[in-house]
């Protein structure tokens, strides 16, 4: 047997007051009767045993609660599972997608699905159990197992795959299952057509759990980050899908969670939509957008973005050598002038080429310095530079430098020797040319052009984002200088790495990650796709082939309304012959 709605069981409190009811019936005083009133008292227990007469002096009080016990029975919708529970192999199809966590009385529909798999596993203990997962890629968990404590296992191990559910494919992956023979499919999901099963299978019948209810719902449709005339800028569109009007609240954090902006709140319509614009935003690779609302599905209120892609603007110092800038413009680059009053102006994002020491150590990254404070050295060399990427697409061939200026502390030499190099590298990618244009003949050579497009394209690729990926989404990105990759999350916990020919997977949760190969990084964001967010409800129900190769459908679980309707009328009516008769029992 099973229950439709066992949280009608609050019910039992009305039993519970008449009960307490009885407690307070009339007490009865000591009198002096005649004593042939015993002699009558003494015939009648000889005429009929004590039990049939507590039952005679009680039984209004029987009947009242026999009635009210059978109502509440009733409202919990009591029910008789079909014939096809009994067929020994019994296959279990979890949708796992985002939507079933939509929430009911504040248990999400996964939660009550998975106490009706155990239930049903207890309930056919001798059977063999098929585990299927329906989530975007539909794989078996467990297959023929004759073990009901590993199908519970795997039962309560069931995770949710977030992406949109392919029972279509999961189905076909429980008739292949079947082998050809009698199995009780039982698929776990928040609606399905039955146009949408699968060709009829002699022996094979399909009951579909489903939700009941529809719930609440404000979902953010559309998040997006882009730029804007006052730097950076995020943009959503909120949904509400709730009967009524619905007051949210919105708000912005950075990939560590600490919040960007000013939050908002609003009031958005029944079947309204509302487009969000918040401007002046810092420069930040990864944002979350979190509203804040009364519904009854919380995994569709938030959503993820990544900046990157754009192209970076490049500021030059009007000061420095004429050269610089026609290779820069030869590098077909956005170069901006700009004077070096005006360097406390420069844009965070922006890559800046300076000749002013100050400004190098001020910045953090995006940065190449030409020449620095103080004498240079005069001690003419020739330089190679090989075995970086900044000269990868550069020949190596010697440059001329008539003198350099000092090295800087704890930075790694890129090229020449350590002790006397032309160019380092700073550990945030902070770029120093140690000479004046003037004192090498470098401008000069097609490589510097080369070698300036390398930084150029070496910082804008640790700017850039991988883009937005759908859970467990599979998809190529570029390599980086190393080759592969390594995915980590927002916080910086590893999660695994793909080799430099690998399609990168993205991880089920939606969320902000990062990818990591030496010092680059690229921020990736996974959000919902649009089909999870949309709620759906849908009837219950059983169909499928039977041996004779005919369909059959009827509910998952046959109702007894009818029965105990007739019944409480029965105790109803008893109750209203023996107060006619006895009047009450008190």
């Amino acid at each position: 047997m099973g229950f439709g709605s066992i949280g009608m069981i609050w019910t039992l409190v009305i039993p519970a007051i008449v009960l307490f009811y009885y407690f307070f019936r009339k007490k009865y005083v000591e009198r002096t009767v005649p004593s042939v009133l015993f002699w009558e008292e003494s015939r009648k227990h000889t005429e009929s045993s004590p039990f049939i007469s507590h039952l005679n002096r009680n039984a209004l009080f029987y009947l009242q609660m026999g009635a009210l016990l059978l109502f509440v029975l009733l409202l919990m919708k009591p029910g008789i599972r079909g014939s096809g529970d009994a067929s020994g192999h019994l296959i279990i199809v979890a949708d796992t997608s985002a939507t079933m966590l939509a929430e009911e009385n504040g248990d999400p529909l996964i939660e009550r699905h998975k106490s009706r798999m155990e239930s049903l596993i207890r309930d056919n203990e001798d059977a063999r159990f098929t585990v299927i997962r329906a989530g975007g890629n539909p794989e078996v968990l467990l297959q023929a197992s004759e073990k009901a404590e590993e199908a519970l296992r795997t039962v309560r191990r069931l995770g949710l795959t977030y992406a949109h559910q392919d029972l279509p494919a999961a189905l076909s992956l429980a008739g292949t299952a079947a082998g050809g023979q009698q199995a009780d499919v039982h698929v776990f999901t928040d609606a399905m057509d039955p146009e949408d099963l699968p060709a009829v299978i002699p022996g094979v019948v399909y009951s579909i759990h489903a939700a009941t209810s529809l719930p609440e719902n404000v979902s953010v449709g559309q998040f997006g980050i882009t730029w804007g005339p006052k730097g950076q800028s995020a943009i959503a569109v909120v949904t509400n899908d709730s009967p009524s009007g619905k007051k949210v609240a919105l708000s912005v954090k950075d990939e560590q969670g600490k919040p960007v902006g000013e939050s908002r709140e609003l009031t958005i319509g029944a079947g309204e939509a509302e487009r969000v614009l918040f401007d002046g935003l810092p420069y930040i690779r990864g944002l979350q957008l979190t509203a804040e609302t009364d519904d009854g599905y919380p995994a569709d209120n938030i959503a993820h973005a990544v900046s990157g892609g754009e192209e970076l603007p490049v500021y030059v110092e009007a000061g420095l050598h004429e050269l610089v800038h026609k290779a820069l413009l030869a590098a077909a680059a956005d170069v901006t002038a700009y004077a070096r009053d005006e360097e406390g102006q420069l844009p965070e994002e922006a890559i800046v080429v300076t000749g002013s020491e100050k400004t190098f150590l001020e910045r953090r990254g995006r940065t190449v310095l030409f020449g620095r404070e103080g004498k240079p050295e005069e001690n003419p060399v020739f330089i190679t530079p090989a075995g970086d990427t900044l000269f990868a697409f550069a020949p190596g061939e010697e440059i001329y430098a008539s003198a350099l200026y000092p090295p800087f502390p704890e930075m790694e030499a890129v090229a020449g020797p350590e002790n006397s190099p032309l160019i380092q590298r700073a550990a945030d990618g902070r770029i120093a040319v140690l000479a004046d244009p003037s004192m090498t003949d470098w401008p000069l050579r097609p490589s510097f052009p080369l070698f300036l497009w390398s930084v150029i394209d070496g910082y804008s690729r640790e700017q850039a984002g991988a883009g937005i990926f759908l859970p467990g989404e599979r998809r190529s990105v570029t390599p980086s200088r190393e080759g592969g990759w390594q995915l980590f999350t927002a916080g910086g916990e590893y999660m695994t790495e793909f080799g430099a020919a690998e399609a990168v997977t993205a991880p089920d949760e939606p969320g902000l990650y990062v990818l990591r190969s030496g010092n680059e990084e690229r921020y990736l964001a996974v959000d919902l796709p649009e089909e999870e967010r949309t709620m759906q409800a849908g009837p219950s129900f059983t169909a499928g082939g039977q041996e004779d190769g005919g369909n059959a459908a009827s509910p998952v679980n046959r109702p007894l309304a009818l029965p105990l309707t007739v019944l409480i009328l029965i105790l109803i009516l008893a109750e209203w012959e023996v107060q006619r008769r006895h009047g009450l029992s008190y």
